[in-house]
């Protein structure tokens, strides 16, 4: 951690995976389940406390063996704001900033991770958002300031919404490889 500055992450695994038609956390991408690879992205020493949200006791029992506080989500709408407002209502007093990673970029490497954290440090009074090419993506990590927003989201309603209600906060740092935000919505080779 950077001075007094804390920051906290919140692995948001909650979805059901629809679109992938499947329980696509545990699906093995390059030898890992997709989970795993969002656990092993978050580097060590960075952050005050790491929570994953999820309704799966499997990913919340993988959470605690890397450390990470298991948060369950027992509503099962698929609501993104549930995730979020629990994600909130888990960090530690005194936060100063929240990344939020989604848990199906299998490609998002820990150095960019902690790349992201480090720009935060340097300006804890802004938006950080991964990017490439110009284009935003996650993780993106929130100030303190906008908690109260984040925890008050209406159904179905994501960060976004904060974002663009607080665009003059942006700042976007570039991923070195554009596949580092790449979500895996669909199983790979099935013409989706």
């Amino acid at each position: 951690m950077a001075g007094a500055v804390s920051l906290a992450a919140v692995l948001l695994a909650s979805g059901h995976g629809k679109r992938f038609g499947g329980d696509k956390l545990f699906y093995d991408y390059g030898g890992k389940p997709m989970v795993e690879r969002a656990f092993l992205s978050v580097p060590d020493g960075v952050f005050t406390r790491v929570c994953a949200v999820s309704r799966s006791e499997k990913v919340l029992a993988l959470a605690g063996e890397y450390g990470f506080v298991p948060v369950p989500n027992g509503d099962l709408t698929d609501d993104v704001a549930v995730t979020i407002r629990l994600g909130i209502g888990n960090l530690p007093e005194g936060t100063d900033g929240c990344m939020f990673l989604v848990c199906d970029q299998p490609a998002l490497r820990r150095e960019t991770v902690a790349a992201l954290a480090a720009a935060f440090f340097a300006r804890p009074d802004r938006i950080w958002a991964l990017s490439f090419a110009g284009k935003r993506g996650n993780p993106v990590i929130f100030p303190s300031a906008l908690f109260g927003e984040l925890a008050s989201l209406p159904y179905d309603t994501g960060g976004r919404a904060v974002i663009d209600r607080h665009h003059e906060l942006l700042s976007l740092m570039e991923a070195g490889d554009g596949a580092e935000l790449d979500d895996i919505d669909a199983p790979p080779n099935d013409g989706a």
